[in-house]
């Protein structure tokens, strides 16, 4: 299988293929036998890599045929790594219902709550550089946060279990969102707390709005700026969008949801230019794999430091959290998973063993569905597939 897989590399800038040193080859004759044997025995190994690898390929295929007549998704992309290597790629079904065309690599689609990785990682970057303290109040670097919030640290934030209320109603997007981030913290200081900090989990995107006025203020930098100089150019990400009027419509998808067992156009929200910490990103399959694979393998937070923020949040009674320093956190046999969903309808997952030496990468991407299938559901069926057993 690694004889077929390497020659499917993913050619990605900051992340060089390892080639063995040729050093000392002319030390050794081979005789024509010994060549010959080694021919056959190279040529049987490729024709078996060869047949195991189209054999997983079908298996997925399957898969994912069965996920879409099951849960009624119009179209879907779907990419899994081996480390560097592609273990699968393709895309099946249209854009959109009636008038779409089909779903390819290139396709783009929104990855809603995706975004959050963004931010997530540039903050355990600084962390990491020592320019940020997550075991610090969030208060040390924002002074306009609510009172309530003063004591609340940056880990708490990041971990959903701030306590703190959502900045928006969620029944009603028809009203209008505060103008700017210091409104939304201005609208908030007058509301009690929804669970007392480190009590309970309570998914919140207010809490993501911290983590950026976090990030502005240490940087001394606007958050989009930030995104693009630390993730977005350095990993060549040339198919990630943080707007939607910058998006190509010809190959953007119409995102639908489940409404009563049916399926029906999403709902529009003109969400405002702060909240690009927490939702609002549109990539290609590509580039959500390059991303993750990029953190996989250390190249914007190092290994070492992954490691030790990818730890579930501790509860004092002694249960822990749903995540780890802002990422899904999940455990499968010997495998650990980081992660995250979008919108119920994307989610891209990380699991490794004891270290992210051998690491895996799925992203799994659709426009909607008709039943409110879950997006762990849709990477398990395939995580089941690929994991070695």
């Amino acid at each position: 299988m690694k004889v077929l897989l390497n020659g499917l590399r993913w050619a990605y800038p900051l992340l060089p293929v390892k080639t063995k040193s040729t050093k000392g080859v002319g030390q050794f004759k081979m005789t024509k036998f010994s060549v010959f044997t080694m021919l056959c025995v190279l040529s049987a190994c490729i024709v078996c890599s060869q047949t195991s690898a189209a054999d997983s390929h079908a298996v997925v295929d399957a898969q994912l045929r069965t996920n879409q007549q099951k849960h009624g998704i119009p179209g879907q992309a779907v990419l899994v790594l081996h480390n560097n290597d592609i273990l699968y790629r393709n895309a099946s079904g249209t854009t959109a219902l009636g008038d779409g065309v089909p779903v390819t690599p290139n396709t783009v689609f929104p990855v809603y709550s995706v975004s959050k990785l963004f931010a997530i990682t540039l903050a355990m970057q600084l962390h990491e550089e020592g320019k940020l303290d997550i075991a610090a109040p969030a208060s040390r670097y924002v002074e306009n946060l609510p009172h309530s919030w003063r004591n609340i640290r940056i880990d708490q934030f990041l971990n959903h279990v701030s306590g703190i209320p959502e900045y928006f109603d969620s029944n009603n997007f028809s009203r209008p969102f505060p103008p700017s981030l210091a409104a939304v913290f201005a609208n908030l200081k007058d509301l009690p707390l929804l669970s007392a900090p480190g009590e309970r989990t309570r998914y919140t995107n207010t809490n993501n709005l911290v983590i950026a006025a976090v990030l502005e203020s240490v940087t001394q930098t606007s958050y989009r700026t930030l995104l693009r100089q630390r993730i977005i150019e350095p990993l060549e990400l040339n198919e990630t969008w943080l707007d939607l009027a910058d998006v190509p419509k010809d190959r953007l998808v119409e995102s639908y949801r489940a409404k009563g067992g049916q399926i029906v156009p999403d709902l529009s929200i003109a969400w405002p230019d702060y909240s690009a910490a927490h939702v609002g990103a549109f990539m290609t399959l590509d580039d959500a794999g390059k991303f993750m694979s990029a953190v996989a393998q250390g190249h914007l937070v190092s290994k070492s430091e992954l490691l030790r923020l990818w730890q579930p949040y501790q509860f004092a009674n002694g249960t822990v959290g749903f995540f780890a320093a802002g990422w899904d956190y999940g455990e499968s046999s010997r495998w650990r998973e980081v992660g995250h969903d979008g919108g119920t309808k994307v989610r891209v997952r990380i699991l490794f063993d004891d270290n992210l030496d051998n690491h895996y990468v799925i992203v799994y991407l659709t426009n909607g569905n008709n039943d409110g299938v879950w997006s762990s559901t849709l990477v398990n069926s395939v995580q089941n597939l690929i994991l070695p057993k």
